[in-house]
Formats: C-alpha cells, structure tokens, sequence
C-alpha cells in the first residue's frame, strides 16, 4: 500500500511507501467484468456502474472461486487474486458503484451491487461454491451482505458458501471510532481541543494509564454520538427547507491509543506507526477514512447508533463456514478484533488464525503466501 499526501499539502513524515509491483505471471489470464445491477444501470455515456476483474489460471475452469468487496476501495486488482488464481481457484475483484466515492456511500445499494456480482459468476463461470473474503474494511460490508442472504427471504440472491474474515474489523464505524480524537471540543475547527484528551501529550503518555485509556475511550464513543446528533439535528433542519443533504468535513481521526502504546492489544505490529506513517502528523492532517461525508453517509457508515452493518448487528445471522485470519504484524486491525468476530459469529464451523504479516501482506512475499496457504488448507478441508 502506498499511501501519500495531496500535491499541495505538506508532505508527512513517515508515509508507508510500498513497492509492490508483481506483474501477472503469463499463465494467469484476467477477464474485465462490467454490469447494471438492480438499482443502477448503465450511464448514458456508456460506463456501467459496477466493475470488476476475474482472476484464473489459464486453461482453468474453476468451481470455487473467492470474491473480495469494499465499501470504496478498488479491489479489482487485489493481492490475493493471483496467488488464489495460481492455485487453480477463481478470484472476482469486485468493486461497488461507491469506489472511490466514500461520501456517498449507501448500504443497500452496495448489497445490490454485489449481488450483481454473485449474480455474474453463476451465470459466466464454472463455480459451484463462492468463498467471500472479507478484507479489511470490506468484511463487515461482506458480512452485512451475507447475514442478509441468510435472514431476508425477500433478497434472493446467491450468496457465498464460506467466509474468510481477512484482518477484518468489526465494522467502519467501529474502526473509526477507535481512531477518533477525543480531544476535539469543536467538530468545525481541528485546533479546539482539551490537552487533558490528547494522546498526543506527552503528559497522559504513553504508556497509558487504565484510568486514562477508560477516558479516553468513553470520549471517542462520545464525539461520535455528537456528531450522530448534530447530522439528525442538520438534517431535519435541511428536509425542512427542501434541501435533500449535504456534505461536512471530519477532522483528527487517527488516534488509536494503540498506534503509540504496545502494552494494549500487544501483538507484533511496528509501535508508532499508522498508515500514514507518524500518526500524531497523520491526525494534524487529511483522515484516510472519513474525510467527507453526506449526512446520509455518516449515518449509514460512521453513526454506532445508526450504521447498519455493524458486525455485532449481523453475526448473529451466520450459518456458512467461517475462518478469521489476522496476522501479527498488523498496524490497524488488532487480535482483539479478530477475537470479537470470532466469539460473535454464529456459525457452528468457525475458526480463528493468527499469522505472521502486515495488513495487506505488503511487506513479505513469503507472508502472503502463508496467508494464501493458509485460506487454501481451511477451503480444501470443506469446499473440495
């Protein structure tokens, strides 16, 4: 992952720079993949709203094949594609009509749009059996989908046979709130805070006091409600006027006392680090996640009271096969994570794996390989 300032902002120190450039072995072949799906269809000057790549090796007709979604990241390259491909399974990277568009992210749609890609494979391939893989952000939007297959009789779609939650939180509004600064007394001006809430100040740490780090993390939970109340207040206030939405800016949003504080969550992730490098510059700058949002997004992505696919909302739902796999190294998503989606899901086959690597596996090849190893041993035991 490499991840970098705007052209016109100053440049923050430490930004994760990765190179990953793995060309396509020549005997991995990719098909591009483009529909309308139920609620949007194609644009006038031709682009059609939904897209992805389909990964296989060539001269293979695969019967089981992985599908990996986001809520906005582009995952129609994604690094597992050609290592699964490789091993002679199918590999959708499938992107929703919100792909690079988090400020107007709308769940419903999203689940129709990846029901158009469960929909493509069933009738252009081979497959048999679809193990979703719920990457990162994408694992709860993947897990809202397929809690909705299995409760809603009305969605009558096809949906997986298996799970992978891959270094998956428990949901965006989870994860952000964890990030969120609490220190911010005013949500229109970054530099308004209490010093008392930075984790910034070296007077509360690190290392981190329980007293503090309970504080601390009652005020993310409140600073999230306050904005979930000022976006009711807002919108009604819009509605009334005949204005639909609008969109805000948020602020400090990368302030996980565990970027700093290797004592909490221990695991063998690098102390310090954020995916924009330093975290205490990357809070002082534009957030990763978050940054814009319409009232409407906020309330179906970022709101705890609101946002519809958190896990603990859905998990219940789970009767499919499920593995969870975290790796060690991971600078975001933690063991504590990976343990609460375990314990939360319902299905009766689960299981949880901790190896080594980083977040997207992007600091050794050999990691991500162990992690598709991994994913082959767990989907040969039930799906071959």
């Amino acid at each position: 992952m490499s991840v970098s300032p705007a052209k016109d902002a100053p440049r923050i120190e430490g930004t994760v720079e990765i190179n990953n450039e793995v060309p396509i072995p020549d005997n991995i072949t990719t098909r591009w993949v483009a529909v309308s799906s139920a609620t949007a269809k194609r644009a006038i000057y031709g682009a059609h709203p939904v897209k992805g790549l389909y990964w296989t090796k060539k001269g293979v007709d695969p019967s089981v094949v992985f599908m990996a979604t986001h809520y906005t990241a582009d995952f129609s390259e994604h690094y597992f594609a050609i290592p699964m491909a490789l091993r002679g399974y199918g590999f959708l990277g499938w992107n929703t009509r919100f792909s690079s568009a988090e400020d107007k992210f709308v769940l419903s749609d999203a689940l129709d749009d990846m029901a158009a890609g469960t929909a493509w494979l069933e009738k252009n391939t081979n497959v048999k059996k679809i193990i979703f893989i719920g990457n990162s952000g994408g694992g709860s939007l993947m897990a809202a989908f397929a809690a909705k297959v299995e409760s809603d009789k009305s969605f009558a779609v096809r949906g997986p046979d298996g799970f992978v939650f891959l270094n998956s939180h428990p949901g965006r509004a989870d994860v952000m709130t964890t990030w969120l600064d609490p220190s911010v007394v005013d949500d229109n001006d970054p530099t308004k805070t209490d010093p008392s809430l930075d984790m910034y100040n070296p007077v509360n740490g690190p290392p981190y006091t329980p007293e503090f780090q309970a504080r601390y993390r009652a005020a993310q939970i409140q600073r999230n409600h306050r904005i979930t109340r000022w976006a009711k207040d807002e919108l009604k206030r819009l509605n009334q006027a005949g204005t639909p939405d609008r969109i805000f800016n948020l602020f400090r949003n990368f302030a996980d006392l565990r970027f700093l504080d290797g004592n909490i969550d221990p695991s063998e992730r690098e102390i310090g680090k954020c995916f924009y490098g330093d975290p205490k510059n990357a809070n002082r700058g534009v957030p990763l996640i978050a940054r814009s949002s319409t009232i409407r997004t906020w309330l179906e992505m970022w709101s705890l009271e609101d946002y519809p696919s958190r896990f603990v909302k859905t998990a219940p739902n789970f009767k499919i096969p499920v593995l969870v796999l975290q790796t060690t190294g991971d600078i975001s998503v933690f063991p504590s994570d990976a343990r609460k989606l375990h314990e939360l899901v319902a299905s009766k086959d689960k299981e949880l794996q901790f190896i080594p690597g980083a977040h997207f596996f992007e600091e050794s090849q050999e990691e991500l390989d162990g992690g598709a190893d991994a994913i082959q041993t767990w989907t040969d035991k039930r799906f071959h």
